[in-house]
């Protein structure tokens, strides 16, 4: 054990990075006084933000004012605060701005180490790690080189953050361009410049937004479609204050995207010349692949992403597995990778989650709590919590609706962490001494794959909940949300696109049954949505749901309309003009998209 906190040596944990992944770990390990050590090559936490974004303002979202008064909900909307038990170590105290500037997060990430006193040995390069063979008996099982001196530990977690420029390899003459991390940001060198930039993530839109006002022509080519976050409800695709250049290229701005492949670059006395093809499968005389060149630009830029895994740092031995030719490691459902006790986390643990929130603070901070119990649970024998509730209908449907409105993790975690309730058989005579079991914060992956039929192998019930969007219900014509401008179906409630509970019931470990909540406007659903609604839909749909399972109260089943009368006297009929312009509803199998509108007015 070291006798230094900050000089090198053995930690049971040892976190590599003091980003804001490595800090929020640090917090837990901190609060449990557990032996760990966070190393960071630069002399501050969260370094990497004093320089990224390029263009410092954060995509993160600073929400200060909310209506409701629980701290957790009020969590929902706050994308930069790291958990923490102090409610005046809020990152909405440090900016009022909706997109903060970067500046203000490194100075949060600075009061945050400093106020929970994060052991962390700055200016400490890692340089190897290397696993330790045959140390079962002492517990040591990597070893780290670093410019301090050797540590050793148990358990290795990985934050590094973005490790450097992706730059795509089949570029011939890629030297050639600048990139998103060495272009100038000098707007001046661009005025009445033809800038070309590639990529199609928000690096590139936003080095395009900066330089808009600049350049006379701005051409982004990407490899792909464009994916919106709106439509992909994934915080990582181009988001809304970033598409500045769509807006220009619709309105005939001479600023464009497309999806074409670059394949070289070359320098020529009028500037760079570039070499691409693009796949035309929509050409009347002949299909494939077509080659050009385009005109030269004053200026290439390359913003294709980053890489998150370094693997010169890691020896032979423990080398990790990557995916997408280096990017990413693999990880399991509890993100440890194919080395034992070595785990990854930050804004890596996007690798296994492209729907949530995971590769932004606002997500990677609940997967780092959950991974922090699984760690208390392997290594210091401390259970995974559960709260223990009453077999009791009215009981179990209020703390679930409760959690659904209020919860944090699995809010922003959308469809991948998850609440689980438990129920072990019991005989309807004893069920006053069998308890409800409810863990909160599980990865849904983990939960179906191995959880189900082995941690909750025991249990009869199990109530997997968690909040998911629901646009795939409506299949093609559920692609783009902002078209579901209309008012749901009510209730009709397996047909629900925005986001929304869902509570799936397993029996022996089988799938057996799911119930699915309309939606909120305020994502809460514990309160109306109307004022002229039935008030008790929501807590009567769940009761029916809990007591069709569990049978707590045999033949009782209560009233579970939206409205108090029936639809048919809610709704007033269509007119008969408008009567004639209803699309024809019968091509929809399943679930009527909100989309819909009347046919235009014949003339």
């Amino acid at each position: 054990m070291a006798t230094d906190k900050k000089m090198p040596g053995y930690f049971d944990y040892i976190v590599v990075g003091a980003g804001p992944g490595g800090c929020q770990m640090g917090y837990f390990l901190e609060k449990k006084k557990r032996s760990y050590a966070i190393l960071e090559m630069n002399d501050t936490p969260g370094s990497f933000f004093a320089v990224h974004p390029r263009h410092r303002t954060l995509i993160s979202i600073n929400k200060r004012f909310n209506p409701f008064p629980e701290p957790e909900y009020n969590m929902r909307h706050d994308w930069n605060s790291l958990l923490s038990d102090d409610p005046e170590l809020r990152f909405t105290k440090y900016s009022k701005e909706l997109f903060p500037h970067a500046d203000d997060l490194v100075r949060y990430m600075d009061d945050y180490a400093k106020k929970f006193n994060l052991n962390i040995h700055y200016n400490t390069q890692v340089e190897k790690i290397k696993k330790l063979e045959n140390q079962a008996k002492s517990g040591e099982n990597f070893s780290l080189k670093t410019s301090k001196g050797e540590y050793r530990c148990k358990v290795l977690l990985v934050a590094t953050g973005a490790r450097n420029e992706k730059i795509p390899e089949h570029i011939k003459g890629k030297e050639l361009m600048e990139t998103y991390c060495n272009h100038s940001l000098d707007t001046e060198k661009y005025n009445g410049k033809k800038v070309f930039i590639l990529g199609n993530g928000n690096s590139a839109f936003e080095a395009a937004n900066h330089l808009a006002g600049a350049a006379s022509i701005i051409h982004i080519f990407g490899d792909r479609k464009l994916k919106h976050a709106w439509d992909t409800h994934f915080v990582g695709d181009l988001r809304a204050v970033n598409d500045t250049v769509l807006d220009m290229y619709q309105l005939k701005s001479l600023h464009v995207y497309q999806a074409v492949n670059l394949l070289e670059v070359a320098k020529t006395d009028e500037g760079y010349v570039l070499t691409c093809d693009d796949i035309v499968p929509h050409w009347r005389e002949k299909q494939g692949r077509v080659r050009f060149k385009l005109p030269p630009y004053d200026h290439v830029i390359c913003c294709t992403g980053f890489n998150y895994v370094d693997s010169s740092i890691f020896d032979d031995n423990c080398k990790p597995v990557t995916k997408q030719g280096g990017k990413f490691p693999v990880i399991s459902n509890t993100w440890e990778s194919n080395v034992d006790n070595m785990y990854f986390m930050g804004t890596v643990m996007q690798c296994s989650d492209r729907k949530a929130a995971s590769g932004f603070i606002h997500g990677f901070r609940y997967n780092i709590r959950t991974l922090h119990k699984f760690l208390e649970e392997r290594y210091e024998e401390v259970p995974y919590p559960r709260e223990l509730y009453p077999l009791d209908i009215n009981t179990i449907s209020d703390k679930i609706l409760e959690r659904v409105s209020v919860s944090d993790g699995i809010y922003q975690m959308n469809n991948v962490l998850c609440h689980v309730l438990a129920v072990p058989d019991f005989d309807p005579n004893m069920k006053g001494e069998v308890k409800a079991e409810l863990y909160q914060d599980f990865p849904k992956p983990y939960v179906l794959e191995d959880a189900i039929k082995g941690r909750f192998a025991n249990y009869k019930h199990v109530f997997v909940i968690v909040l998911a969007y629901g646009f795939e219900d409506f299949g093609n014509d559920g692609k783009y949300a902002m078209e579901f401008a209309h008012f749901p179906d009510l209730n009709a409630t397996d047909c629900q696109a925005f986001l929304h509970p869902i509570i799936t019931y397993y029996k022996n470990g089988d799938l057996v049954d799911e119930l699915k909540l309309p939606e909120s406007l305020v994502l809460r659903f514990d309160i109306p949505l109307t004022l002229d609604q039935n008030p008790d839909v929501g807590n009567n749909r769940m009761r029916n749901f809990i007591n069709k399972q569990l049978n707590l109260k045999p033949g009782q089943h209560l009233y579970e309309g939206f409205f108090m009368e029936k639809v048919s006297e809610r709704v007033t009929p269509f007119s008969e003009d408008e009567k004639r312009r209803v699309p024809d509803l019968s091509v929809f199998k399943t679930c009527i998209p909100f989309s819909i509108d009347l046919k235009p007015k014949m003339t």
